[in-house]
Order: structure tokens, then C-alpha cells, then sequence
């Protein structure tokens, strides 16, 4: 394979996690807001785990988003 057509495939791939990855992040932002407001309704136990890891995950898929879509896009600018 040449190089150039090996770059447009790692780019590719490489946007297509990433964005994966950003809608993983953002359905973890609306399950985050969902049992916030669960919470407050008393419809559900407060649980500092959720709490914990909810933003952990949210950031981590985030950064991981922006890393891959990053990437891609350089690799298919040269």
C-alpha cells in the first residue's frame, strides 16, 4: 500500500473514533444531567461513585475525541 493511501486510511479510521469517542462523551454528559435531575426528584439514591465517575468518563472520552479527530485531521491534510 502506498504511503499516501496508508495515511488517508489512519486518517479515516482515525475520524471515525474520534467521533464515536465525542458521542460516547456527550451521551455520558445527558446520562450525567438525567440522574442529576433524577437525584433532586427523589426518584433515585444519591451514590458518590456516579459522581465520581461519571465526570471521569465524560472527560476521558472527551480528550480521546479530541486527540483521534486531531490526528485525523492532520493526517489527511498532507
Amino acid at each position: 500500500m502506498s504511503k499516501k493511501v496508508q495515511k488517508r486510511v489512519n486518517g479515516g479510521l482515525a475520524i471515525y473514533y474520534g467521533m464515536g469517542a465525542g458521542a460516547l462523551s456527550v451521551a455520558s454528559l445527558v446520562a450525567l444531567i438525567v440522574w442529576i435531575v433524577k437525584v433532586f426528584l427523589g426518584k433515585t439514591e444519591f451514590s458518590w461513585g456516579a459522581v465520581i465517575l461519571l465526570p471521569i468518563v465524560i472527560f476521558g472520552f472527551g480528550f480521546m475525541a479530541y486527540a483521534l479527530l486531531r490526528v485525523g485531521y492532520e493526517e489527511l491534510e498532507d
